[in-house]
């Protein structure tokens, strides 16, 4: 027990997960670096264990770069925050990896289905 499933996963691939999970928690409200860092870590995703700031700070400057989120700065307090959204662009990313991801995952339950009936 408490052994970890052994998955090679690319750096790469690392990177492009990272940057569909803070779009899909962008698509449900606008965020700034902490706080997302820390709803991934919350979720334990076994992945992104170590996680650093610089790995979320390097996704979320690409996927500004690439027009995906846009950011605006918001007073907290005495403290002026940078916040993000996704823009329309990225919004149509969310839209389409959720698509693909239900798709690939009924896919593998045919095949399952397909494995055990025959």
């Amino acid at each position: 027990m408490g052994e970890k499933p052994e998955l090679s996963i690319s750096r790469g691939l690392r990177k492009e997960m990272l940057k569909i999970i803070i779009m899909n928690n962008l698509s449900r409200h606008s965020g700034y670096p902490y706080e997302l860092l820390k709803g991934i870590e919350s979720k334990k995703i076994f992945i992104f264990e170590g996680l650093t700031k610089n790995d979320l700070y390097n996704s979320i400057g690409s996927l500004e770069k690439q027009g995906f989120i846009k950011s605006r700065a918001v007073m907290a307090g005495a403290k002026l925050r940078k916040h993000y959204d996704l823009t329309p662009k990225g919004k149509k990313i969310v839209a389409a990896s959720r698509k693909a991801m239900v798709k690939t995952f009924l896919g593998m339950k045919k095949m399952m289905k397909e494995e055990l009936s025959g």
